[in-house]
This record gives C-alpha cells, structure tokens and sequence, in this order.
C-alpha cells in the first residue's frame, strides 16, 4: 500500500476534525497521502486560470495516488467526483462514513465501488492494519442495506 488520496470536505467544523483524524490515523500508521487541502486550496473569489491550477494539481495527485480513502460526510460533491475518476482508473477506494447507524442505507453506486465502507475512526484504523498485515488493499465489500 503506497500513497494515499484523501478525498474529503472540511468546510465545517466536524469535517474538518474527521479529515484531520483520517491524516493521523494515517501517520500514526507510516502512511503517505496526498491532500488536496495541505496542497492545492482554491478561494471562491480566485481567478479561472488558478482555479484550473487547482483542479489540474488534484488530478495530478489522484494520478500519483495508488488508493483512496473518501470521506462521504455531507455528498461533497468534489470528494464524489474524486471517487469516480478514481474508480475510472481501476484503483482501490475505502469509503469513510462515519456514524452510519446500524441498518443505515449506504449509496449503491459507492457500496459497488468500493473495497470498503468505514464507519469509524476506529473502524478504519483497524481495517487499515489489515490491509497492512496483508501488504493489499483488503475487499471487504459494504453488507448493509443500500439506497
């Protein structure tokens, strides 16, 4: 398991705690990642041309990336974008939904696109030392009710 795309909001507060304990479970593993917010950060009022930078930097980075995690708080729309050129280009996603609720509906399109659904930090730090022990990116596909 090489690099890490993090694909997640963090415009609210609880976004915000949720992506950076996503980097900490990750460091605290001795996991690469890639950002978009520590790299490519966009403000609403900035020009085409540097707002095609960004945009053109996060491809870049999914690029470089060999797997995801995404943070499905909320349906960002950019971080579902980002699972779908990802799953585009036949690499591995972890989906992170944290508090779904035991028979909770999980979204088809992402259950089906994914290797795993996290409901936890806990859950993932946990799923992540799996896929360490097994040196892969482990298929634990979501089992729950889907909408």
């Amino acid at each position: 398991m090489n690099k890490c795309y993090i694909a997640s909001g963090w415009f609210s507060p609880e976004w915000l705690e949720e992506l950076e304990n996503i980097k900490t479970t990750l460091d605290n593993l001795g996991m690469d990642y890639f950002s978009p917010k520590d790299e490519n950060l966009c403000d609403p009022d900035d020009d085409a041309d540097f707002q095609d930078q960004v945009f053109s930097g996060n491809i870049r980075g999914m690029h470089e990336c060999d797997w995801m995690i995404c943070n499905t708080r909320n349906k960002d729309m950019g971080s579902i974008f980002e699972a779908g050129y990802f799953h585009s280009m036949g690499k591995p996603i972890i989906y992170f939904c944290a508090g779904l609720p035991e028979g909770a509906q999980f979204n088809l399109m992402l259950a089906a696109s994914g290797n795993a659904v996290c409901t936890s930090i806990e859950d993932l730090k946990e799923y992540l030392e799996q896929c360490l022990e097994d040196e892969t990116v482990v298929t634990r596909r979501y089992g729950g009710k889907i909408e």
